[in-house]
C-alpha cells in the first residue's frame, strides 16, 4: 500500500524561501497545494524569476542547436562550478539564493550567446562572400574555355570559318523553300561588339550582347523553357554542368549547379534576361567575352585575382570554424550544468508561486509530506534558517486536511519502477489502496512468456537482459541524456523476466527454435526401422506402411514412470494431430490464466473495501461480483481440469462391448461376434446398441458420460440451454449447473441496486435522525417556534434535494459499474485467447523459417548451402522473431494488465 502522507503547513523567511523549497524539492517526498488560486499565472509573486529561467532556456536551446551542428557530445556538468563562483563574489558565508545563481548563469549564457551571434553572423556573411566567389570562378573558367574554343574556330556552338560576304550573300535556300536565319558560316559576335577574328569590316551590324551565370541543374528545362518563350526565340543559351556540387550563396546548400552563357541583341531581351534570372535565384556575374582587344589578358587576371581571393576567404573561414568550434566545445562541457540549474530553479520559483505571504517577509505554504520524511523536512527547513542567521524562524505544524484522500506515494526501487510505470499509466490508485505492480511484476512476465514462449528466443531476451542488467553501471556513469535508451535501460529487470518466463514457457511446450527437445526420454517409440535411420531421406524411405508410421506408447496409459518429466512430450510435435492438440492445450490454458488473473483482480477489491470499512462495497458489490465470476467462469475453469483429469480410456472403454475371450486380452466387439459384454464382462450387449445403453456409469445425456464433452458446447449451453448437459462427466452436472445459473443471474441485480438502495435507506435514516432533533429543540423553546418551523422547511428542502442527487448519482453509477462488468468479464475472458493466438503465430512462423531455411539446406548435405541458410535464418530469426513479434507480446501482455 502507499506510505502514510500527513498535511502540514511551513511558514518560512522570504530570505531563506529558496534554499527550502530547493532542499524540500531534493528530497522529493512532499506535495505543495496552492494557496492562491484566484491568481493567474502572470499575477504570481515569482513570475519575473520564471520568465528570466525561460529565456535562458531558449539561449540554451539555440546554444545546444549549435553544438549538435558540430556533433560534439554534452558532458555532464558540476553545478559547484557556479555555486563556487557566487560564494566568491558574496563572500565565504554568503548563502546561495536563487537571485544570484540565475545572475550567475545569466552573465556566463549572455556572454557566451553574444560570442556565438557574432562568429555566426561573420561565418554566414563569410559563407555567402566565398560561395559568390566560387561560383564566379566557376563562370570565369567555363567562359574563358567557352570563348577560346570560337576564337579557334571551334564548332561546339556555331563555327566562325567563312568570310563576312558569304555571310551577308544570299544564302542558298532549301529544298523545302525555306533559309536559314545564319548561315553556317556566320560569326558569332559578343557583348562588347567586335569580332573574335578581329577581321570584319561591318562589325556594327553583327554585335551581340551576353549574360553568364549560375543555375540549379534542376531548374535547367524549366529556365531555357521560360527564356526560349519569353524572347520568342530570339536569344541563343547554352549550359555547361560544373563537376563538383556547389553551395548556393544564399542558401549555403550543397547542390548540383550549372553554368549559363545567354546571346541576345537587344536592351528589351535584357530586361526580360535579368527578370527570369532573378525569379529562378540564378547569379549572373560579368565575364569579358573577348570581343575588346586585352580581353583575354583581363579575364586570365580576374581568374587569377579570384583564386587568391578564394584562398584567402578559405583561411579566414577555417579560422572562423576553430573559433565557433572551440567555443562549442567550451560550451558542450557546461550545457547540462546550466541546463540542470535552469531547470531547477524554474521548479523552485513555480513552487513558491504556491505559497501566500501573509505577512511580510514571510511566506506560509501547505502540503502533504510522506509521515516518515516529517522530521527530515523539519531540519532541512532548521538548516536553511540557520545558514541566513534566521534560527527558529522556521515552523512546520500540522493542520486539517483539506482534501478529503491523500495523495498516494509508491516508493519503488529499480526493479519494480517499470512495473510501477505500466499501473500509473492505466491510472494512480487512491491512497492506502493495494498496489497492483508488485502483482503485475509477477504477471506481466507470465504472460508474455505464454505468448513467446520458445526456449531459444527466450534465451536471447534473457541474455539481452542480463547484458543491459551488467552494462548499467557504465551506462549510468556517463549520464547519457538519450532517452530511448536510459528507457530501455529502465526495463532491464523486466526484460530480464520477460526472457526468463519465455524460456520456462518453452519448456513447458517444449520449443526451441520450433524444434522439440526429449530432455527426459519419451513415452512414445517408432518402430526399429526408422529408430535406425541414418538420416531423414533414409528414414522417409522405410516409412511404406501405416504400421511404420505410428508411434507406440511403450508402457500402458496412464503409467506415472511413463509421463513425461516437465512439459509436452515431444512426440506430440511429429504427430498428424500436433496442431489440434497444441491449440486445444493452449487455448484451455488461455483460459485458466485469465480468469484467475481477473478473480484475483475483483479479489483485490474486496480487500481494499475491508481495509477501508466500506462494508456497503463489500458486501453490495465485492459479494455478488465474486459470486458471478466463481459460479460461471470458476465453474469454467474447473470443467477443464476435470476433463484433463479424466480417464477417457477407461471411460470409453465402460461404453464398449468386448467380444468374448478366454485370455486377459480384450477386443471391441464386432458386427459378426455374438455373446458380446460389457466392461463388467458379465452384462450381455449388442454391438448395435446405442453408446447410452451400453454405458454403466448413468449420468444422463446421449453418452450417460462414457464420452468426452465438447467444451466449447457445454459452457455454451450453460445459458442458452439450461439444465441440458448433452454429454456429461459428472453425475448430476446438469442440476448443478442450474443451480449456478440460477445463483450468477440473482447476483446482477443485487450489483445493480443493493447499493443505490443502501444509500437510500441511509440517507431517509439521517433524514428523519435530524428532524427528531429538530422538533425537540422546538419543543423546548417555544418562543422561536416560527422561525425554527421557517429554518426546518429551509433544511427540508435541502435535505431531499441532497438526497435526490446521491441517489440519483450513486444508481447511474452503479448501472454503469454493473454493465462493465457483466460484459467485461465475457469479454475479458474471450480477450485472453489472444495468449493462445500470440504463441500459435510464434510457433508457427518459428516452423516455417526452419522449414524453408536449415531443414531444407540440411536434407541437400551442402556445407555451403547450410551456410548460407544459416545466415538467412538468422537474419529471419532476429528480424521477425526477436524484434517484431517481441514487441508484438509485449503490447498484448500490456493490454491485458490494462
Amino acid at each position: 500500500r502507499s506510505r502514510d502522507m500527513k498535511y502540514i503547513s511551513i511558514i518560512v523567511s522570504e530570505d531563506a524561501a529558496h534554499e527550502c523549497v530547493q532542499q524540500l524539492g531534493m528530497q522529493g517526498q512532499m506535495q505543495l497545494t496552492d494557496l492562491n488560486p484566484e491568481l493567474t499565472p502572470f499575477q504570481r509573486r515569482y513570475v519575473s524569476y520564471i520568465k528570466r529561467c525561460e529565456e535562458l532556456e531558449r539561449k540554451l536551446r539555440y546554444m545546444q542547436k549549435e553544438i549538435s551542428g558540430f556533433g560534439l557530445k554534452m558532458e555532464e556538468g558540476n553545478e559547484s562550478t557556479i555555486a563556487e563562483s557566487v560564494a566568491i563574489k558574496g563572500g565565504s558565508g554568503a548563502p546561495r539564493t536563487g537571485g544570484a545563481i540565475l545572475d550567475a548563469v545569466e552573465a556566463d549564457l549572455e556572454k557566451y550567446e553574444e560570442q556565438l551571434l557574432e562568429l555566426n553572423s561573420y561565418s554566414k556573411e563569410l559563407t555567402s562572400r566565398y560561395n559568390e566567389k566560387i561560383e564566379y570562378q566557376e563562370c570565369l573558367d567555363k567562359g574563358k574555355a567557352f570563348f577560346d574554343l570560337y576564337q579557334q574556330g571551334g564548332t561546339g556552338l556555331l563555327p566562325t570559318s567563312g568570310s563576312y560576304q558569304h555571310a551577308t550573300s544570299n544564302p542558298m535556300r532549301g529544298d523545302d523553300g525555306t533559309q536559314p536565319l545564319l548561315d553556317d558560316d556566320t560569326v558569332f559576335l559578343g557583348s562588347t561588339g567586335g569580332n573574335f577574328g578581329g577581321h570584319r569590316t561591318v562589325e556594327t551590324d553583327m554585335k551581340f550582347s551576353s549574360a553568364v551565370g549560375v543555375v540549379s541543374a534542376t531548374e535547367k528545362l524549366r529556365f531555357e523553357r521560360m527564356l526560349f518563350r519569353s524572347t520568342r526565340g530570339n536569344c541563343l543559351v547554352r549550359f555547361t554542368e560544373v563537376e563538383r556540387p556547389i553551395a548556393d550563396a544564399s542558401s549555403g546548400t550543397s547542390e548540383r549547379k550549372l553554368v549559363f552563357i545567354i546571346f541576345y541583341k537587344s536592351e528589351v531581351i535584357a530586361s526580360i534576361v535579368n527578370r527570369i534570372c532573378s525569379a529562378f535565384g540564378a547569379r549572373q556575374y560579368p565575364v569579358p567575352d573577348h570581343t575588346q582587344p586585352g580581353d583575354a589578358e583581363r579575364l586570365d587576371a580576374l581568374r587569377r585575382e579570384t583564386l587568391s581571393e578564394l584562398a584567402d576567404a578559405r583561411e579566414v573561414l577555417l579560422k572562423n570554424l576553430e573559433l565557433r568550434l572551440a567555443l562549442c566545445s567550451r560550451l558542450a562541457r557546461r550545457y547540462n550544468e546550466w541546463r540542470k540549474i535552469v531547470l531547477e530553479e524554474k521548479a523552485v520559483y513555480h513552487a513558491m508561486n504556491l505559497f501566500k505571504a501573509d505577512v511580510a517577509g514571510m511566506l506560509r505554504g501547505e502540503g502533504w509530506v510522506v509521515a516518515d520524511a516529517e522530521a527530515e523536512a523539519r531540519v532541512l527547513l532548521q538548516r536553511a534558517h540557520a545558514a541566513v542567521d534566521l534560527p527558529g524562524a522556521a515552523m512546520l505544524a500540522h493542520v486539517p486536511k483539506p482534501w478529503p484522500r491523500p495523495p498516494t506515494y509508491f516508493e519503488t526501487n529499480a526493479f519494480t519502477y517499470a512495473y510501477q510505470e505500466f499501473v500509473d499509466t492505466y491510472g494512480v490508485p487512491r491512497y492506502k489502496e493495494i498496489n497492483p505492480s508488485l502483482f503485475t511484476a509477477v504477471t506481466f512476465p507470465f504472460l508474455f512468456g505464454m505468448m513467446y514462449g520458445d526456449v531459444g528466443h527466450g534465451t536471447c531476451i534473457f541474455l539481452g537482459g542480463l547484458f543491459l542488467c551488467a552494462s548499467y553501471a557504465s551506462f549510468a556513469k556517463s549520464k547519457s541524456t538519450d532517452e530511448m535508451m536510459a528507457g530501455i535501460y529502465s526495463a532491464r529487470f523486466m526484460l530480464t523476466m520477460m526472457g526468463f518466463a519465455a524460456v520456462y514457457c518453452g519448456l513447458v511446450y517444449n520449443d526451441c527454435f520450433s524444434l522439440a527437445l526429449n530432455l527426459f526420454n519419451s513415452g512414445y517409440e517408432f518402430p526399429k526401422a526408422i529408430s535406425d535411420a541414418k538420416s531423414p531421406s533414409d528414414a522417409a524411405s522405410k516409412i511404406d506402411s501405416e504400421t511404420n508410421r505410428t508411434a507406440t506408447i511403450k508402457t500402458y496409459y496412464g503409467d506415472p514412470s511413463n509421463v513425461y518429466a516437465f512439459g509436452v512430450d515431444p512426440a506430440w510435435h511429429i504427430s498428424d494431430n500436433e496442431l489440434l492438440f497444441f491449440n486445444s492445450m493452449k487455448m484451455k490454458t488461455a483460459v485458466v490464466i485469465g480468469i484467475i488473473q481477473m478473480t484475483g483482480g475483483i479479489f483485490l477489491k474486496g480487500c481494499n473495501a475491508l481495509y477501508f470499512k466500506e462494508y456497503d462495497v463489500f458486501f453490495l458489490e465485492f459479494i455478488p461480483m465474486i459470486v458471478f465470476d466463481l459460479a460461471l467462469f470458476g465453474y469454467m475453469v474447473i470443467l477443464i481440469f476435470t476433463k484433463w483429469a479424466i480417464d477417457w480410456n477407461e471411460r470409453q472403454a465402460r461404453g464398449t462391448c468386448f467380444a468374448p475371450s478366454t485370455s486377459s486380452a480384450r477386443h471391441p466387439c464386432t458386427s459378426s461376434d455374438i455373446n458380446c459384454v460389457l466392461y463388467d464382462g458379465t452384462t450381455p450387449c449388442n454391438y448395435d446398441d446405442e453408446l447410452k445403453d451400453k454405458c454403466d456409469l448413468n449420468f444422463g445425456g446421449s453418452s450417460n458420460g462414457c464420452s468426452p464433452p465438447n467444451l466449447i458446447n457445454q459452457l455454451i449451453n450453460i445459458a442458452l440451454q439450461p439444465g441440458v448437459v448433452d454429454e456429461p462427466m459428472y453425475d448430476g452436472q446438469a442440476s448443478t449447473q442450474t443451480i449456478l445459473l440460477v445463483v450468477a443471474f440473482l447476483a446482477v441485480p443485487v450489483l445493480l441496486i443493493g447499493k443505490p438502495l443502501y444509500v437510500y435507506m441511509t440517507t431517509q435514516h439521517n433524514q428523519h435522525h435530524a428532524l427528531s432533533t429538530d422538533n425537540t429543540q422546538i419543543e423546548m423553546q417555544h418562543h422561536t417556534d416560527l422561525e425554527n418551523l421557517n429554518g426546518n422547511e429551509h433544511h427540508d428542502q435541502h435535505g431531499d434535494e441532497e438526497e435526490e442527487h446521491n441517489f440519483t448519482e450513486v444508481a447511474i453509477h452503479q448501472c454503469i459499474e454493473t454493465i462493465e462488468f457483466v460484459l467485461g468479464m465475457v469479454s475479458n475472458t474471450a480477450s485472453y485467447l489472444r495468449l493462445w493466438a500470440l504463441s500459435l503465430a510464434h510457433s508457427e512462423l518459428a516452423q516455417v523459417f526452419w522449414e524453408k531455411t536449415m531443414q531444407s539446406a540440411i536434407n541437400s548435405n551442402n556445407a555451403f548451402a547450410i551456410f548460407i541458410a544459416y545466415g538467412i535464418f538468422a537474419a529471419v530469426t532476429a528480424a521477425v522473431l526477436l524484434a517484431m513479434d517481441l514487441l508484438e507480446c509485449f503490447l498484448h501482455a500490456l493490454r491485458l494488465h490494462w
